[in-house]
């Protein structure tokens, strides 16, 4: 590069003498000069006219014959460009290559902005939602897919768990949606049939709520004859009097997991829900603890902190059984002379209900699965508290239908609380009389 420069400035230099010696043999130094200069400028003019040129058709041809630094510099950008052709030439391979990996995929893959336009879809992903292009191209995705629930799941963003629904262009047809936003809160948004596994699920449920409901009878004969057996125990051998005695509990234990098992059934199903409305807060622990008066004796000390005017709106039913099973969980697990502390506190964000005792904690790696149906940290906790293992799977479902969740913060030794936040929209702080209905108090209040 030196060169090129070194050889173009000595030959514009020694033109330049030549033509100041010209200019003195002839009498016309500045004439000979201008025109000299002027020359040099059509020169640099004239290349400058072939670089444009050449660069308007998009350079692909061969760039126009020159020599110095010109020369130089039509050659350089022309190698540029080979570059730069080979390398969109690759890019344009490896995207096609990701667009028919994609297209292929059985699940479907879309592509929104921040906004949630639609901006690229696969096969699948037309066919489960009905998409069209270049129609639906540049639509807002809620526009396409309206569901209140998927409006709800995208607008407020609740991308933690994947989000199933029915497709809008297929009958019979179950989508699960799970969304993922990258580079500026764009959307990546996959589209799964699961339908067989909903199907699979439904059956589930359907069997343990007619199995469930069909046991209820003969239970209630049992329960009947061994009523009846108890009210002449006394005439029988000890032996029995004790069989007796351990079929009738294990009976009440038996009723009260098929009236879990029930709820949970009415929980997931949304059948026959009550109608939400506002209640105050201390009425429901005021129920709770006058029903479990039988379990709190004077070696626990419970200490309540709710606000009189704070209110929750939701059904009675559903939120009691929240209520009752978090407290009488925490009474059952604290020892003698243990402390149990119910607790309402209210933001401009959200509300929340915490129950706290002194029991011996939880390992954190079990905290996850508690909600889980039947999960128990030790096995023998059941059959020494007389719970089903289905009171915390009760409540996380409950919890869901009222937009809120479930936080639980436990240490070994240290105790635990449990939290239910839930949405400023569902409380509020105020003296208005809240509805309250104690006419039907639910009796699922095992763990």
């Amino acid at each position: 590069m030196k060169t090129i420069w070194r050889n173009t400035i000595i030959t514009w230099l020694a033109g330049l003498t030549a033509c100041v010696v010209i200019g003195l043999i002839i009498g016309q130094l500045l004439g000979v000069l201008l025109l000299y200069v002027l020359g040099s400028l059509y020169w640099q003019l004239y290349q400058l006219y072939q670089f444009h040129y050449w660069l308007r058709h998009s350079g692909r041809a061969a760039p126009p014959e020159a020599s110095g630094i010109w020369g130089e510099v039509f050659d350089a950008v022309y190698r540029l460009h080979k570059k730069q052709r080979k390398s969109k030439r690759r890019m344009r391979q490896a995207l096609t290559r990701i667009e028919s990996s994609t297209t292929a995929l059985k699940e479907g893959v879309i592509m929104a902005d921040n906004q949630g336009n639609l901006e690229w879809w696969n096969n699948s992903a037309a066919h489960f939602l009905g998409l069209m292009r270049p129609v639906d191209r540049g639509q807002v995705i809620t526009n396409i897919v309206r569901s209140p629930e998927f409006f709800r799941y995208f607008s407020q963003k609740r991308f933690g768990e994947p989000l199933i629904i029915k497709s809008p262009a297929k009958d019979g047809v179950y989508l699960e949606i799970q969304t993922t936003l990258y580079d500026k809160n764009d959307h990546l948004i996959f589209v799964r049939d699961v339908t067989r596994l909903h199907l699979l699920e439904q059956m589930r449920k359907d069997f343990v709520a007619n199995a469930s409901h069909e046991l209820k009878t003969p239970l209630t004969v049992i329960k009947g004859y061994l009523e009846t057996l108890d009210m002449f125990k006394d005439s029988l051998p000890k032996s029995m009097q004790k069989g007796i005695v351990n079929m009738s509990e294990q009976s009440e234990r038996m009723e009260q997991l098929i009236e879990d098992l029930l709820l949970l059934s009415r929980l997931e199903s949304d059948d026959k829900r009550e109608e939400n409305q506002w209640h105050r807060v201390s009425d429901f622990v005021q129920s709770v603890t006058n029903a479990t008066e039988a379990i709190l004796n004077d070696k626990h000390t419970l200490i309540v902190n709710i606000p009189e005017e704070a209110r929750l709106y939701g059904s009675y039913k559903e939120l009691y059984s929240v209520f009752s099973n978090l407290i009488v969980n925490a009474i059952k697990y604290s020892p003698d002379g243990g402390d149990i502390t119910i607790k309402w506190e209210s933001s401009e964000f959200n509300g929340v209900l915490s129950v706290k005792d002194s029991g011996l904690g939880i390992d954190p790696r079990y905290i996850p699965r508690l909600t889980e149906r039947f999960f128990r940290v030790d096995k023998g906790r059941g059959s020494k508290t007389g719970g089903t293992g289905l009171g915390l799977a009760i409540v996380k479902h409950v919890l869901l239908h009222h937009d809120a969740k479930l936080q639980i913060r436990s240490e070994p030794g240290q105790g635990s609380t449990f939290s239910c936040h839930f949405p400023a929209s569902r409380t509020r702080t105020d003296n208005i009389p809240a509805i309250t209905s104690h006419s039907e108090t639910p009796s699922n209040v095992q763990e």
